[in-house]
């Protein structure tokens, strides 16, 4: 039975078929097979052949296997092709083609080109890093010799405050005083349509369309700092005021249609509303351009209400935004838009009874300030770069028509 069983089971081993040996790929393989690999593909035959490979344990002479051999350049193909990382292939992702990604990286690049080359608004104050707090005190120069007290003091009222501020005009008194050797007391008026109290006052400040029939005009004025006063000009210009939510917009005032507006001089004939509502009709429009215009009591004002979203527009000169750019809540969130004039300038008024040889001392001191480097200094936190004379022509400018501010509503 033993023998029979023997038999029985060589006749069993010899009908089993035999497998063949899995052949082993060759190692020269096509360049196109080769950039055909997935990482997947890879990843198995670095798995695979991971058993095979030596390790740091083992010995140098240890015969690597085929396939082991054929992995090497299968990798080195994917990678030199698609430049993948290790962890694109430990994490199975996609080979990125170089091509495709050149083309997103310019497609991009072209993109901030687009964003970069759309017109830029002017901050109403430029954002500037927070610098650490100088504690002191900045040096400053002797005081100038003290006026006079003997005799009368010279009256100076303005009636420009709050919208610029009462700072400025204390300079101002300062240099009449060197000029007269007289000592010089300031009067404000807030208030609008106040007349000059001619039996008080000697020299008035006054905005651009107002008159003293009392006064002798003066045909000197500020000099302020704008980017359109090219050629030192006493001359006032308005800037449109929008807010940054809207900036990104508006390209053009026209682009304003609908807005609302604030108004500091609707009344006025010769003020920045009467100079916007012109350069409208020129373009074609009428009062009912803005969806509504409210009226502001000064253009501290007018700039408060576009801060605080009460409208998304206004008109205001130029000096205002200089003097209280810094110390008004909101302005961060504020541009320039556009700037509008030359308007004329703040008038300066002495009165008729004043001696004619004391008004030519104050005329020449402050004709002279702009190269007194001591004067410019004092002036120039108010961004006044000196005075200078101007002739009639520039006090009227007949392109400003009394044009209609609003509209009747239906």
């Amino acid at each position: 039975m033993d023998k029979k069983s023997q038999s029985v089971k060589s006749e069993s081993k010899e009908q089993r078929p035999t497998q063949s040996a899995p052949s082993l790929p060759s190692r020269k393989i096509n360049e196109s097979a080769v950039q055909a690999v997935s990482v997947p593909t890879a990843k198995k035959f670095v798995s695979a052949s991971s058993s095979a490979l030596p390790t740091l344990t083992e010995k140098p002479d240890v015969k690597i296997s085929a396939a082991a051999a054929v992995v090497s350049p299968v990798v080195r193909a994917s990678v030199a092709s698609s430049v993948v990382s290790k962890e694109d292939i430990d994490n199975d992702a996609p080979i990125k083609d170089v091509k495709t990604k050149s083309t997103a990286a310019e497609q991009t690049n072209r993109e901030q080109k687009i964003v970069s080359e759309k017109p830029k608004r002017l901050p109403v104050i430029e954002p500037t890093p927070s610098k650490p707090v100088d504690p002191a005190v900045p040096r400053t120069r002797a005081p100038p010799p003290a006026p006079s007290f003997a005799e009368r003091p010279l009256v100076l009222a303005t009636h420009l405050v709050p919208s610029l501020p009462v700072g400025l005009f204390e300079v101002v008194a300062e240099a009449i005083e060197a000029a007269v050797n007289r000592p010089v007391v300031i009067v404000h008026e807030a208030r609008r349509d106040r007349p000059v109290a001619k039996e008080v006052v000697d020299i008035a400040i006054l905005p651009t369309d107002s008159s003293w029939e009392d006064g002798r005009l003066l045909p000197i004025g500020f000099v302020f700092e704008h980017r359109l006063n090219k050629d030192f000009s006493p001359a006032v210009y308005a800037d449109v005021v929008v807010a940054t939510d809207r900036a990104p917009h508006v390209e053009e005032l026209l682009d304003l249609r609908g807005h609302r507006c604030a108004l500091p001089d609707r009344r006025s004939s010769r003020g920045v509303s009467a100079l916007l509502f012109n350069y409208l009709r020129l373009k074609g429009e009428g009062p009912s351009f803005f969806g509504n215009t409210l009226d502001a009591s000064s253009h501290v004002s007018a700039l408060q209400m576009v801060a605080g979203k009460q409208v998304e527009v206004c008109v205001l000169e130029s000096p205002v935004i200089r003097f209280h750019r810094k110390t008004l809540p909101g302005v961060y969130s504020l541009h320039i838009l556009s700037s509008l004039g030359p308007l004329p300038p703040y008038k300066i008024f002495a009165n008729k009874r004043m001696p004619p040889e004391t008004v030519d001392k104050i005329e020449k001191y402050l004709l002279q300030i702009r190269q007194d480097t001591e004067w410019l200094e004092k002036f120039t936190p108010y961004s006044v770069l000196g005075f200078a004379e101007y002739s009639n022509k520039l006090g009227e400018i007949p392109e400003i028509k009394s044009v209609p501010t609003s509209a009747p509503y239906y």
